[in-house]
């Protein structure tokens, strides 16, 4: 009985080690990110959340390939606009005039005002969400470093 309560208390351990994150730069296949202390990481292949510790903010940032899927040939206007009318969100603005780069609003499925980037490179675009206004998030959105490869 004591080795069975062992090993699930083990295995209970490590299942919730799995979503913890401790603090500092993190590498995914496309991108890296500056993780503040107690921030949580589901990495789900091709989107990663990194939530808030008091749970009440969301980060997450998908990564799709543009060829060989419905994205193909598409602009970051275009997959903004797309994304936005998805989401419900107000129209999409160029960013600091790059054309691979657009944002928009919109609400959470909660009702919490959150916003959205698209950005292209290469024959990956990215959308990164924002939800929650926690004091990290601002910090960790401009540590985003997209991988070009």
């Amino acid at each position: 009985m004591r080795s069975f309560l062992l090993t699930t208390l083990a295995l209970l351990m490590a299942v919730l080690h799995m979503g913890t994150a401790s603090a500092g730069l993190k590498n995914f296949p496309y991108f890296s990110i500056d993780v503040p202390p107690g921030w949580v990481i589901y990495d789900e292949g091709i989107t990663v959340a990194f939530i808030s510790p008091d749970k009440e903010s969301t980060l997450t940032v998908t990564v799709e390939f543009t060829s060989g899927t419905n994205a193909e040939g598409l602009s970051a206007e275009e997959l903004a606009h797309a994304y936005a009318r998805d989401m419900h969100g107000t129209s999409p603005v160029m960013e600091d005039g790059d054309p691979n780069y657009y944002s928009f609003e919109f609400k959470s499925p909660d009702d919490v005002p959150s916003e959205a980037s698209i950005v292209v490179s290469g024959r990956r675009f990215y959308l990164i969400t924002v939800t929650g206004s926690h004091r990290d998030m601002a910090g960790m959105v401009e540590s985003v470093l997209i991988s070009i490869q």
